[in-house]
């Protein structure tokens, strides 16, 4: 599974995003981890929250009002095209990216 990370600041809290490709699993997949003064009932929980594409996290962080360097996106399609597993990237605003290695 690829991994990329994005820490930011959400309603005067830090977060971290967390957007990647589970390559076993075969789809992309969306965290948001975030404080417990953030976590209230208004949240919508999928049945089934996988199979979706990147476009759809794309409309979930603007719901959210959550910015994201499009570099994360344009990683994680990457990953998606070579199957990459394994890979966990740190982003920064300015759209530049570290990749940790093992």
């Amino acid at each position: 599974m690829s991994r990329h990370y994005f820490d930011t600041v959400h309603k005067g809290f830090p977060i971290t995003v967390v957007l990647g490709w589970d390559r076993p699993m075969n789809y992309f997949f969306l965290f948001i981890e975030k404080p417990t003064e953030l976590i209230d009932d208004t949240a919508k929980v999928e049945s089934d929250p996988f199979n979706h594409d990147l476009d759809y996290y794309r409309v979930v962080l603007c719901h959210f009002q959550i910015d994201v360097p499009e570099s994360m996106f344009t990683e994680v399609q990457q990953d998606c095209e070579g199957n990459v597993g394994n890979r966990v990237v740190k982003h920064q605003a300015d759209g530049s990216f570290t990749e940790q290695t093992f």
